[in-house]
């Protein structure tokens, strides 16, 4: 049976017509696999340009529901949909410092705790959004717990 294909991949056989996928299709659409978390901005925490690298750094964006919005928590560490943790970047408790993403190997700054709206680091610090800021693409810190609208989350 012949084909004749065109350049949108859609082949038309003899009294029937059957999708093929182009050759460079590509992985299937996602689906969010775990549940996010969201800032009292309404934001989510996201991996910044959607990356799996250690040391790529974690933002607040407009939920889109891809899977670097997705998480999951697992022996009081926080797993991205790419398998690495949130970890903080230096693995000190120093105000201000950068949370990244990194490979789960189970240090103390990859440890976090839900309590009261908020998520609890190394230290007894908080995660939070660098000052207080609430529009895409602003960096998510750990800072002393204050209570403070950037530092509620919810898991949704």
């Amino acid at each position: 049976m012949m084909r004749a294909c065109v350049t949108i991949a859609v082949c038309v056989c003899p009294l029937i017509a059957c999708a093929v996928p182009p050759p460079d299709a590509g992985p299937p659409p996602f689906a969010v696999a775990g549940p996010r978390i969201i800032g009292s901005s309404g934001e989510c925490l996201d991996v910044q340009g959607g990356g799996a690298a250690d040391g790529t750094p974690l933002i607040l964006f407009h939920c889109h529901g891809s899977p670097n919005q997705s998480w999951s928590l697992d022996n009081n560490q926080i797993i991205g949909a790419s398998g690495s943790c949130l970890d903080v970047q230096g693995s000190l408790p120093a105000d201000g410092a950068p949370i990244i993403l990194m490979h789960c190997d189970g240090r103390a700054s990859q440890h976090w705790s839900v309590a009261d709206g908020g998520i609890i680091g190394i230290g007894g610090k908080c995660l939070d959004v660098l000052y207080g800021g609430t529009s895409d693409r602003t960096p998510v810190i750990l800072s002393q717990c204050r209570g403070t609208p950037s530092q509620q989350w919810s898991v949704q």
